[in-house]
C-alpha cells in the first residue's frame, strides 16, 4: 500500500471550504489513479480535529506525514506556512512530493517558482527546447505552461512512492 499525505493549505481558510477541498482530492487520487487500489491517502481533515491550535495540529500532522512513503500538494500550498514547512521536511527527508494540483494562476505559478525552485527549472528547460527547435517565443512559453501543467496532473506520479513494508 502507498500512504500518501495530503499537504495544502488549511489556516485562514473556513473550515468547511478546507475540509472540502481536502475531500475532493483525496476522492480523485482514489477515483482517477490506475494505481487506486494501492493508494491510501492520508487526510489532516480526518486525524486533527478543528479545535486544535496551530502548533499542535501541525505536531500531528508532521508526525503523521514522515510515516508517509510521499507528499501530495494541494492548491495553495505555496501560501501556506504548514505547507512550505512540510514540504521542506520532506524534502530534507527524501519523501517524495507529488503535485496533484496545477497552480490556480500566473500570480501563483511565479509564487510557486519561488517556493518550488526545481519547478522553474523544468520550465526553463522545457522553454529551452522549444526555442532550441525554433518555436516562436510566445508559443513557446504556452508550451511550457502547458507542460508543466501536465506534469502536475501526471497520474504517473504515485509509481515513484515505495510501497510500505508488510501491507
Amino acid at each position: 500500500m502507498k500512504h500518501i499525505y495530503l499537504c495544502g493549505p488549511v489556516s485562514g481558510r473556513d473550515g468547511q471550504e478546507a475540509a472540502g477541498h481536502f475531500y475532493k482530492v483525496e476522492k480523485s487520487i482514489r477515483r482517477s489513479n490506475d494505481l487506486s487500489s494501492m493508494i491510501c491517502t492520508s487526510n489532516p481533515m480526518r486525524f486533527c480535529p478543528p479545535d486544535l491550535d496551530w502548533q499542535q495540529a501541525m505536531k500531528i500532522c508532521v508526525g503523521e506525514m514522515v510515516r508517509c512513503g510521499g507528499i501530495a500538494l494541494l492548491q495553495g500550498w505555496q501560501r501556506s506556512r504548514g505547507a512550505a514547512i512540510e514540504l521542506k521536511l520532506a524534502q530534507d527527508l527524501h519523501i517524495p512530493v507529488v503535485y496533484v494540483e496545477p497552480p490556480l494562476d500566473f500570480i501563483s505559478l511565479s509564487e510557486l517558482f519561488t517556493a518550488a525552485p526545481e519547478t522553474l527549472r523544468y520550465y526553463n528547460a522545457r522553454l529551452s527546447q522549444f526555442q532550441r527547435e525554433g518555436v516562436e517565443e510566445l508559443l513557446a512559453e504556452d508550451r511550457a505552461i502547458a507542460e508543466l501543467a501536465n506534469r502536475y496532473l501526471d497520474p504517473h506520479g504515485f509509481e515513484y512512492i515505495e510501497i510500505s513494508e508488510g501491507e
